[in-house]
Protein backbone atom coordinates (compact mmCIF):
# COMPACT_ATOMS: atom_id res chain seq x y z
CA UNK A 1 0.00 0.00 0.00
CA UNK A 2 1.50 3.40 -0.98
CA UNK A 3 2.21 6.05 1.63
CA UNK A 4 -1.00 8.15 1.66
CA UNK A 5 0.56 11.55 2.38
CA UNK A 6 2.91 11.65 -0.62
CA UNK A 7 2.60 14.97 -2.42
CA UNK A 8 4.76 15.50 -5.49
CA UNK A 9 4.21 19.24 -5.74
CA UNK A 10 5.05 19.83 -2.07
CA UNK A 11 8.07 17.50 -2.31
CA UNK A 12 9.50 19.54 -5.17
CA UNK A 13 8.84 22.81 -3.35
CA UNK A 14 10.69 21.61 -0.27
CA UNK A 15 13.58 20.23 -2.29
CA UNK A 16 13.97 23.61 -3.99
CA UNK A 17 13.98 25.26 -0.56
CA UNK A 18 16.71 22.91 0.66
CA UNK A 19 18.73 23.20 -2.55
CA UNK A 20 18.61 27.00 -2.44
CA UNK A 21 20.18 26.83 1.01
CA UNK A 22 22.77 24.23 -0.09
CA UNK A 23 21.27 21.58 2.19
CA UNK A 24 21.63 17.97 0.98
CA UNK A 25 18.38 16.04 1.35
CA UNK A 26 19.22 12.62 -0.05
CA UNK A 27 19.41 10.67 3.23
CA UNK A 28 17.46 10.48 6.51
CA UNK A 29 18.78 12.65 9.31
CA UNK A 30 19.96 15.50 7.08
CA UNK A 31 18.73 17.89 9.78
CA UNK A 32 22.17 17.29 11.36
CA UNK A 33 23.97 18.81 8.37
CA UNK A 34 25.82 22.05 9.25
CA UNK A 35 23.93 24.11 6.67
CA UNK A 36 20.60 22.86 8.05
CA UNK A 37 21.71 23.68 11.59
CA UNK A 38 22.75 27.15 10.44
CA UNK A 39 19.25 27.72 9.10
CA UNK A 40 17.78 26.55 12.41
CA UNK A 41 19.84 29.17 14.19
CA UNK A 42 18.09 31.79 12.05
CA UNK A 43 14.66 30.15 12.18
CA UNK A 44 13.84 27.85 15.13
CA UNK A 45 10.90 26.44 13.15
CA UNK A 46 13.05 25.26 10.25
CA UNK A 47 12.88 21.67 11.55
CA UNK A 48 9.20 21.69 10.61
CA UNK A 49 10.29 21.58 6.95
CA UNK A 50 12.16 18.34 7.62
CA UNK A 51 9.04 16.80 9.16
CA UNK A 52 6.93 17.97 6.27
CA UNK A 53 9.44 16.48 3.83
CA UNK A 54 9.28 13.09 5.55
CA UNK A 55 5.50 13.13 5.16
CA UNK A 56 5.28 14.20 1.51
CA UNK A 57 8.09 12.11 0.03
CA UNK A 58 7.26 9.22 -2.28
CA UNK A 59 8.34 5.80 -1.01
CA UNK A 60 8.70 2.65 -3.08
CA UNK A 61 7.21 -0.66 -2.00
CA UNK A 62 10.61 -2.21 -1.29
CA UNK A 63 11.61 0.72 0.94
CA UNK A 64 8.35 0.58 2.87
CA UNK A 65 8.66 -3.17 3.44
CA UNK A 66 12.26 -2.83 4.64
CA UNK A 67 11.42 0.16 6.80
CA UNK A 68 8.45 -1.62 8.40
CA UNK A 69 10.63 -4.58 9.39
CA UNK A 70 13.33 -2.36 10.92
CA UNK A 71 10.87 -0.10 12.71
CA UNK A 72 9.16 -3.18 14.16
CA UNK A 73 12.44 -4.47 15.58
CA UNK A 74 13.52 -1.12 17.01
CA UNK A 75 10.15 -0.14 18.48
CA UNK A 76 9.56 -3.52 20.13
CA UNK A 77 13.06 -3.54 21.62
CA UNK A 78 12.54 -0.08 23.06
CA UNK A 79 9.10 -0.96 24.45
CA UNK A 80 10.61 -3.99 26.20
CA UNK A 81 13.31 -1.78 27.73
CA UNK A 82 10.76 0.81 28.88
CA UNK A 83 8.51 -1.86 30.39
CA UNK A 84 11.42 -3.46 32.27
CA UNK A 85 12.51 -0.06 33.57
CA UNK A 86 9.04 0.84 34.85
CA UNK A 87 9.25 4.59 34.40
CA UNK A 88 5.97 6.27 33.42
CA UNK A 89 5.59 9.37 31.30
CA UNK A 90 8.85 8.99 29.37
CA UNK A 91 7.29 9.73 25.98
CA UNK A 92 9.54 12.66 25.04
CA UNK A 93 12.78 10.87 25.95
CA UNK A 94 11.70 7.52 24.50
CA UNK A 95 10.46 8.97 21.21
CA UNK A 96 13.66 10.99 20.85
CA UNK A 97 15.67 7.80 21.36
CA UNK A 98 13.62 5.91 18.78
CA UNK A 99 13.96 8.72 16.25
CA UNK A 100 17.74 8.64 16.56
CA UNK A 101 17.78 4.84 16.31
CA UNK A 102 15.79 4.98 13.08
CA UNK A 103 18.11 7.66 11.71
CA UNK A 104 20.99 5.26 12.33
CA UNK A 105 19.11 2.55 10.46
CA UNK A 106 18.52 4.82 7.46
CA UNK A 107 14.77 5.15 8.06
CA UNK A 108 12.93 8.38 7.26
CA UNK A 109 11.16 9.63 10.38
CA UNK A 110 10.52 12.59 12.60
CA UNK A 111 9.56 13.06 16.25
CA UNK A 112 6.24 14.80 16.81
CA UNK A 113 4.91 16.50 19.90
CA UNK A 114 1.22 15.75 20.04
CA UNK A 115 -1.92 15.97 22.03
CA UNK A 116 -3.65 12.65 22.64
CA UNK A 117 -7.34 12.06 23.16
CA UNK A 118 -8.33 8.53 24.18
CA UNK A 119 -11.95 7.43 23.90
CA UNK A 120 -12.53 4.18 25.76
CA UNK A 121 -15.15 1.54 24.87
CA UNK A 122 -18.63 2.56 25.98
CA UNK A 123 -18.95 -0.56 28.13
CA UNK A 124 -15.77 0.21 30.07
CA UNK A 125 -17.33 3.00 32.12
CA UNK A 126 -14.14 5.04 31.65
CA UNK A 127 -14.41 8.66 30.58
CA UNK A 128 -12.26 10.13 27.82
CA UNK A 129 -8.62 10.76 28.71
CA UNK A 130 -6.85 13.86 27.41
CA UNK A 131 -3.23 14.92 27.10
CA UNK A 132 -3.66 18.66 26.47
CA UNK A 133 -1.25 21.27 25.11
CA UNK A 134 -2.89 23.91 27.30
CA UNK A 135 -3.23 22.64 30.85
CA UNK A 136 -2.07 23.24 34.40
CA UNK A 137 1.52 22.46 35.34
CA UNK A 138 4.77 22.46 33.42
CA UNK A 139 5.80 19.73 31.00
CA UNK A 140 7.96 19.40 27.88
CA UNK A 141 5.04 18.21 25.73
CA UNK A 142 1.63 16.64 26.32
CA UNK A 143 2.78 13.54 24.44
CA UNK A 144 5.39 12.52 21.87
CA UNK A 145 5.44 9.96 19.09
CA UNK A 146 7.48 9.06 16.02
CA UNK A 147 6.08 9.25 12.50
CA UNK A 148 7.93 6.91 10.15
CA UNK A 149 6.40 5.71 6.88
CA UNK A 150 4.72 3.26 6.46
CA UNK A 151 3.49 4.01 10.00
CA UNK A 152 1.47 7.16 10.56
CA UNK A 153 1.96 6.75 14.32
CA UNK A 154 4.64 4.91 16.28
CA UNK A 155 3.92 5.30 19.98
CA UNK A 156 6.17 3.33 22.33
CA UNK A 157 4.83 4.77 25.59
CA UNK A 158 1.05 4.95 25.21
CA UNK A 159 0.55 2.27 27.86
CA UNK A 160 3.32 3.65 30.06
CA UNK A 161 1.68 6.88 31.16
CA UNK A 162 0.15 7.73 34.52
CA UNK A 163 -3.38 6.32 34.36
CA UNK A 164 -6.11 5.66 36.87
CA UNK A 165 -8.05 2.44 37.32
CA UNK A 166 -7.92 0.04 34.42
CA UNK A 167 -7.29 2.53 31.61
CA UNK A 168 -4.04 0.89 30.50
CA UNK A 169 -5.84 -2.42 29.97
CA UNK A 170 -7.67 -0.90 27.00
CA UNK A 171 -4.48 0.35 25.32
CA UNK A 172 -1.99 -1.49 23.11
CA UNK A 173 1.52 -2.16 24.41
CA UNK A 174 2.82 -0.53 21.22
CA UNK A 175 1.18 1.55 18.50
CA UNK A 176 2.53 1.00 14.98
CA UNK A 177 -0.32 2.26 12.85
CA UNK A 178 -0.32 1.53 9.14
CA UNK A 179 -4.08 1.96 9.10
CA UNK A 180 -5.07 5.35 10.39
CA UNK A 181 -7.68 7.89 9.46
CA UNK A 182 -7.32 11.65 8.97
CA UNK A 183 -8.95 13.44 11.89
CA UNK A 184 -10.10 16.93 12.84
CA UNK A 185 -8.99 18.57 16.04
CA UNK A 186 -11.37 20.28 18.43
CA UNK A 187 -10.63 22.81 21.19
CA UNK A 188 -11.31 20.03 23.70
CA UNK A 189 -8.38 18.06 22.27
CA UNK A 190 -6.00 20.93 22.92
CA UNK A 191 -7.13 22.67 26.10
CA UNK A 192 -8.59 21.63 29.44
CA UNK A 193 -12.28 22.32 30.24
CA UNK A 194 -11.52 25.32 32.43
CA UNK A 195 -9.73 27.12 29.60
CA UNK A 196 -12.45 26.24 27.08
CA UNK A 197 -15.17 27.44 29.47
CA UNK A 198 -13.32 30.70 30.18
CA UNK A 199 -12.92 31.44 26.47
CA UNK A 200 -16.60 30.75 25.84
CA UNK A 201 -17.62 32.97 28.76
CA UNK A 202 -15.43 35.79 27.44
CA UNK A 203 -16.68 35.37 23.88
CA UNK A 204 -13.19 34.58 22.62
CA UNK A 205 -12.92 32.10 19.77
CA UNK A 206 -10.46 29.28 20.18
CA UNK A 207 -8.76 30.27 16.92
CA UNK A 208 -8.14 33.75 18.32
CA UNK A 209 -6.80 32.26 21.56
CA UNK A 210 -4.52 29.94 19.59
CA UNK A 211 -3.24 32.76 17.40
CA UNK A 212 -2.34 34.81 20.45
CA UNK A 213 -1.00 32.00 22.63
CA UNK A 214 0.88 29.89 20.08
CA UNK A 215 0.60 31.08 16.46
CA UNK A 216 3.02 28.42 15.20
CA UNK A 217 0.79 25.62 16.49
CA UNK A 218 -1.97 26.35 14.00
CA UNK A 219 0.56 26.24 11.15
CA UNK A 220 1.86 22.86 12.30
CA UNK A 221 -1.62 21.39 12.65
CA UNK A 222 -2.43 22.43 9.10
CA UNK A 223 0.82 21.08 7.65
CA UNK A 224 0.99 17.81 9.60
CA UNK A 225 -2.53 16.40 9.75
CA UNK A 226 -4.14 14.96 12.89
CA UNK A 227 -4.65 11.21 12.76
CA UNK A 228 -6.90 8.69 14.48
CA UNK A 229 -6.43 4.98 15.14
CA UNK A 230 -8.44 2.21 16.74
CA UNK A 231 -7.36 -0.57 19.08
CA UNK A 232 -10.38 -2.80 19.51
CA UNK A 233 -13.08 -0.35 20.55
CA UNK A 234 -10.61 2.20 21.92
CA UNK A 235 -10.03 5.27 19.76
CA UNK A 236 -6.84 7.34 19.96
CA UNK A 237 -6.60 10.74 18.28
CA UNK A 238 -3.19 12.33 17.85
CA UNK A 239 -2.90 16.02 16.96
CA UNK A 240 0.62 17.08 15.95
CA UNK A 241 1.31 20.46 17.57
CA UNK A 242 5.09 20.76 17.20
CA UNK A 243 8.14 18.97 15.86
CA UNK A 244 10.56 17.66 18.45
CA UNK A 245 13.45 15.26 18.75
CA UNK A 246 16.79 15.27 20.48
CA UNK A 247 19.80 17.37 19.56
CA UNK A 248 22.25 14.74 20.76
CA UNK A 249 23.38 11.92 18.47
CA UNK A 250 22.61 8.37 19.57
CA UNK A 251 25.95 8.06 21.39
CA UNK A 252 25.28 11.09 23.58
CA UNK A 253 21.74 10.32 24.73
CA UNK A 254 22.33 9.56 28.41
CA UNK A 255 19.59 11.43 30.27
CA UNK A 256 17.11 8.57 30.18
CA UNK A 257 18.66 5.14 30.68
CA UNK A 258 16.05 2.37 30.94
CA UNK A 259 17.27 -0.11 33.55
CA UNK A 260 20.66 1.59 33.43
CA UNK A 261 21.28 1.14 29.71
CA UNK A 262 21.96 4.00 27.33
CA UNK A 263 20.20 4.42 24.00
CA UNK A 264 23.35 3.24 22.22
CA UNK A 265 23.58 0.11 24.37
CA UNK A 266 19.95 -0.79 23.67
CA UNK A 267 20.56 -0.20 19.98
CA UNK A 268 23.69 -2.34 19.84
CA UNK A 269 22.48 -5.13 22.13
CA UNK A 270 18.81 -5.45 21.16
CA UNK A 271 18.34 -3.93 17.71
CA UNK A 272 21.33 -3.90 15.36
CA UNK A 273 22.02 -7.60 15.98
CA UNK A 274 18.58 -8.49 14.65
CA UNK A 275 18.94 -6.50 11.44
CA UNK A 276 20.71 -8.08 8.50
Amino acid sequence: MPWPLSNEQERRRLERAFSNRIIPFDAPGFYDHPTFLAQEQKDPRFLELYARYVEVRQYGDSYLADAAAKIDIAANALVSAIKADGRLGACVDASGMLGRMLDRLGIWNYVAKTTLTITFPSGSGITDRYFWSFDEGSFAAPHAIVIAPPFGVVDVTVRHQVYEGGEADYLPPLVMARDWLPAKWTPEDLANPEICAFLKMQGISFDAFLQRKSPSMGDVMRALPPRQIKFGDTIMKYVVVAVGGTIEPLEDITGYKPSGRTALQIFEQDISRQIK
